[in-house]
């Protein structure tokens, strides 16, 4: 009997449907992490170490390129849960970012996350981790090791507590979702910050993980160019795509905002602040240098700009495209002890280009006399907008009426006082006439001042 040396098309037929189902197999994962079934919103969030000298790129945290990761599932606001080994399984790459509603870098990102699931969602699954704050107003950072809320926050109304509960990170979630508009599915990382501990440390992280459970691309910070990683040229070469990248060849130019010497109470954070601008028609590669740091014993300075830096980082850089602006802090936080000062020098560099360059001197001072009209944080109460830039409403509790407002600079001097003839609950408040920088406005009823509230007038 001959047999010839071609095989027949039910067995031709069956190697095509087994391969094609080896490729979307289950993956191999390592051991399962996180919850098993969905928590209850009573729940208590585990707490979490502080960190001390962490590395603030987040890059040499696992998991790192070729690593396998673990198995988990996770739940969205609604309770529909996500398990990664089953959406693996279907073939196409997943990218995991990590998101939470006080870290200002996450919130840039979301335009490029709706991108890619609006354009690249045939090469990979996007999802987003919804995980601890990164600059929780009333604890310390799980990434940084600061305590509390960061001024670009504040600026913004961002105030947002850490997690006590599992239905305190869904609240902070669907607050998230609503303020940005993101696209892209929201899961919850479980009550005992699970996927953050494996993933992280890091507000911003980001994972292309291959179906089968690898690791393809890690980003200590999702998309930040200046540190090596550009998210769209890691979906090309997934594919063997070629990417031409980012050609920062642009220029930027560096205003203050604010007086080069801000005033402030006692033991608070006085912020010097500046804007760096790219109308030059291509993206710049700006290097930021603290070159002097000369501050007060008890105090400390840091950066912040797209991230904000603890105070032992002297150098950084970033990517700012063309038409961007980005604000600069510096951060100056004084001792309760007495009055002192701080400085520091600031070089703002373009790193292909050095003639392209700007140097700025820090100044902050704080002052007792400043400490008794410190910010009363009195929610009933709101001043809107914050910034301004010329004008501000005023409103207090129905059960309040306003008779008077003073509005004082850093340094105590009064600057504005507005008496109103019919006490009311909103006044119109015309701050045209003052120059920009930070001031405390107080608002008083005829037996006293009401509340007190810093200001940005831009």
């Amino acid at each position: 009997m001959t047999f010839k040396n071609v095989l027949p098309n039910y067995v031709l037929l069956s190697i095509i449907v087994f391969t094609t189902m080896s490729i979307k197999a289950q993956p191999s994962l390592n051991p399962k992490i996180g919850p098993n079934t969905l928590p209850a919103d009573n729940d208590e969030i585990c707490s979490y170490e502080i960190p001390s000298n962490p590395d603030m790129t987040f890059d040499s945290y696992s998991y790192f390129v070729g690593d396998t990761i673990p198995e988990f599932t996770l739940y969205d606001i609604e309770g529909d849960s996500l398990n990664i080994a089953t959406l693996l399984s279907k073939g196409k790459p997943v990218l995991m970012v990590a998101l939470n509603y006080t870290c200002p870098y996450v919130r840039n990102k979301v335009s490029t996350f709706n991108d890619i699931i609006d354009n690249y969602s045939d090469d990979v699954t996007i999802i987003g981790v919804y995980q601890l704050e990164a600059h929780p107003a009333d604890d310390y950072s799980p990434n940084s090791g600061r305590y509390g809320n960061v001024s670009m926050n504040e600026n913004s109304g961002i105030i947002v507590n850490q997690h006590k509960t599992y239905l305190d990170r869904k609240k902070a979630a669907q607050d998230f979702i609503n303020a940005t508009g993101i696209k892209i599915p929201v899961y919850l990382d479980g009550p005992c910050n699970e996927w953050w501990s494996n993933f992280g440390p890091g507000p911003s992280t980001g994972y292309i993980i291959k179906p089968n459970g690898s690791v393809f691309a890690k980003h200590g910070w999702f998309d930040k160019y200046a540190n090596g990683h550009e998210i769209y040229c890691d979906i090309e070469s997934l594919y063997g795509r070629d990417c031409d990248g980012t050609n920062p060849t642009g220029q930027f130019a560096m205003k203050l905002t604010t007086n080069d010497t801000m005033y402030g109470p006692l033991g608070s954070t006085i912020d010097v602040e500046a804007d760096l601008i790219n109308n030059s028609g291509e993206d710049v590669l700006i290097e930021i240098e603290r070159n002097q740091n000369d501050i007060s014993i008890g105090w400390e300075s840091a950066m912040c700009m797209d991230v904000c830096l603890t105070p032992t980082i002297d150098e950084y850089s970033f990517l700012l495209k063309d038409g961007e602006t980005q604000h600069f802090w510096m951060h100056f936080y004084s001792s309760l002890e007495s009055e002192s000062t701080g400085h520091t020098k600031v070089i703002f560099r373009n790193a292909n280009d050095f003639s392209n360059q700007y140097v700025q001197n820090f100044y902050a001072t704080s002052s007792e006399k400043l400490s008794s009209i410190d910010n009363l944080d009195i929610h009933s109460f709101s001043i809107k907008p914050n910034p301004m830039t010329k004008y501000a409403t005023l409103t207090v509790p129905s059960n309040q009426k306003i008779s008077q407002v003073r509005v004082y600079s850093y340094s105590g001097e009064l600057v504005l006082h507005e008496f109103v003839d019919v006490p009311k609950q909103d006044f119109h408040l015309d701050c045209t006439n003052i120059k920009s920088g930070m001031y405390i406005i107080e608002i008083s009823a005829k037996n006293g001042p009401l509340m007190r509230q810093r200001i940005l007038k831009q």
